[in-house]
């Protein structure tokens, strides 16, 4: 019975020791992105609804001690989309004027992250801890709009006149900033991996991205 007490409380030992000689981690997650742009927002600024786009992480830390960890990650938010396209036509006694119109709006969000990890005891089977730190953002903005058109002049059934034509409209605008960013994260350990559920939040100015995931990590 010795023995075995003795042997437990060396296995327990060890696999503490062993836990933490894997101070790296490397982390990736994937998820879905909240813009934190209402509807009617997207509406009154851009006349079209905007998706809510899936983004994703990949993080390099290092832990200090089985509760702190420093780390620094990129975030890439993905692409929130709106579109509207369609036709119409205009008919009179005498003339008809027909068109087509394709108008697409994308907004790029990336994050350059760097911050701790404040965690219950990392070496646990089951861990959870907050993550707060300083960003880079950047967000562009993008907009085209394609119009098609054909006129026609008829006059007691016959076209006297035909006209058609095209025009193209494009914008391209980049906003940034630096501003914090906190989340919480629940996780389960696996010998030298973790998978963890996660929330974060990116102040951007007037917006706050949420960016909630499932998240892979490597220990070594």
């Amino acid at each position: 019975m010795k023995r075995l007490i003795l042997a437990a409380i060396l296995a327990t030992s060890a696999s503490s020791s062993m836990a933490m000689e894997n101070n790296f981690y490397l982390k990736s997650s994937f998820g879905k992105v909240d813009t934190d742009i209402s509807n009617r927002e997207a509406l009154e600024n851009f006349g079209v609804k905007l998706s809510d786009p899936k983004g994703w992480n990949v993080t390099l830390g290092y832990r200090l001690n089985n509760f702190l960890s420093i780390e620094g990650g990129y975030t890439n938010l993905g692409s929130s989309e709106g579109r509207d396209r369609g036709s119409d036509s205009i008919n009179t006694d005498y003339e008809a004027l027909h068109y087509e119109y394709d108008y697409k709006v994308d907004i790029d969000t990336q994050s350059r992250m760097l911050g701790i990890f404040l965690t219950t005891d990392i070496t646990k089977n089951l861990y959870a801890g907050i993550r707060v730190g300083y960003q880079q953002w950047d967000a562009e903005l993008k907009e085209v709009e394609n119009l098609n058109w054909n006129y026609e002049v008829v006059i007691s059934g016959s076209q006297i006149a035909s006209e058609s034509g095209s025009s193209n409209y494009s914008y391209k605008g980049d906003d940034d900033g630096s501003d914090p960013y906190y989340g919480i994260s629940a996780g389960w350990n696996y010998n030298n991996w973790s998978l963890s559920l996660e929330h974060t939040i990116f102040e951007m100015g007037d917006r706050k991205p949420n960016f909630s995931s499932l998240a892979l990590t490597y220990n070594f």
